[in-house]
């Protein structure tokens, strides 16, 4: 199991990881600007991302991602626009700390 860790471990330090890694090695955040209905389309979510990219940056982060369900067609057209791709498919699930399970 050790050996395991290990191996796990100098994956994370490789300057170019493999495209299947789950951990990230550099800094990274979320990004989820709202804009209300009756502002959409005057470019208050594109100034909202913007000033999130500069505070990132400023932060020393280096990928910003935006959990968007795929259906929400006018989300995804939205971070196309802005340079965002598709980085994938991901699962969530949720499970309780309660009662010993």
């Amino acid at each position: 199991m050790h050996e395991a860790w290990l191996r796990i471990l100098r994956a994370l330090r490789l300057s170019n990881p493999p495209e299947h890694q789950i951990l990230r090695p550099e800094s990274s955040a979320q990004v989820h600007p709202v804009v209300l209905p009756d502002a959409r389309g005057m470019g208050v979510g594109s100034a909202l991302l913007k000033a999130a990219q500069r505070w990132a940056t400023d932060q020393g982060i280096t990928y910003l991602s935006a959990g968007i369900h795929h259906r929400n067609v006018d989300t995804v057209r939205f971070y196309s626009r802005h340079g965002y791709t598709d980085a994938g498919f991901s699962r969530a699930g949720a499970w309780s700390t309660r009662g010993g399970g």
